[in-house]
């Protein structure tokens, strides 16, 4: 029996609170409800009302925005928790929710449609707390964590946790018998635009993802157990090996 054997299985997501500490130097907050752009290489779009506008280090971004990474891009938002999100190239995504009163509630919500996402999440003591980066067919809740999400083209949401646990509700398409490994990825279409990340109910079902562990939702709601991954090998990686030396120069 493996150490995630155990895992539990629940319908709400529990998360601890903590006191939030002062960023490094160059990482000034934003305005609560706004994230602000802390860093762009390349191309970086918001769509708003059918206009396409390219962001520049200390735009702000108001939610609801729409965002496209464009090929060779990248993006740093800072959002008014002073948690950190980063966004590959390719990747698509919207700032859903950015609300946040310092040490005392947020409900901040990003939906990736597709591309890659890192989020550098920051503790908060307060009576309230949603930090939410969500897939076409996958939310996680954290709080004080660095995890990773990516939507590939097939729709297949992955998880990856650096610190801290996530916790990650999904839809299956019927409630599973057990948590168990899927021999086969079901074949879907060619790659296309997804539709947009929504909600899961209480109904639905949850999966606490360790440190050091990945785990894999297909379009289906189907899903992998969470399974270890190589973390000496995905530092070879320049997206994670780019995220982790940014990480760096955080003060929490």
């Amino acid at each position: 029996m493996t150490r995630m054997r155990g895992i539990g299985m629940t319908v709400v997501i529990c998360m601890c609170l903590w006191t939030v500490h002062a960023f490094a130097a160059g990482y000034d907050l934003p305005v609560s409800g706004k994230a602000r752009v802390n860093y762009v290489q390349g191309s970086v779009v918001q769509v708003l009302d059918g206009t396409r506008k390219e962001l520049a280090v200390r735009d702000i971004l108001a939610a609801p925005a729409a965002v496209v990474v464009g090929d060779n891009s990248r993006l740093e938002l800072l959002v008014a928790d002073g948690s950190v999100l980063r966004f590959a190239p390719k990747t698509e995504f919207t700032l859903t929710s950015a609300d946040a009163e310092p040490a005392v509630s947020r409900d901040i919500r990003v939906d990736v449609a597709m591309g890659d996402c890192w989020a550098k999440v920051q503790k908060l003591l307060g009576t309230q707390s949603s930090f939410e980066v969500n897939s076409p067919t996958a939310v996680a809740g954290v709080a004080g964590t660095v995890y990773r999400l990516r939507v590939e083209s097939s729709a297949i949401s992955k998880y990856y946790v650096y610190d801290g646990k996530v916790a990650v509700s999904y839809s299956p398409v019927s409630p599973p018998a057990g948590s168990g490994p899927v021999s086969q990825p079901v074949r879907v279409a060619g790659p296309s635009r997804v539709p947009g990340p929504h909600r899961v109910s209480v109904a639905q079902w949850m999966v606490v993802v360790s440190r050091g562990y990945r785990f894999t939702v297909f379009p289906t709601g189907r899903y992998l157990d969470p399974e270890p991954f190589d973390t000496q090998q995905d530092r070879t990686d320049p997206w994670v090996k780019w995220n982790l030396e940014r990480d760096r120069t955080l003060d929490f």
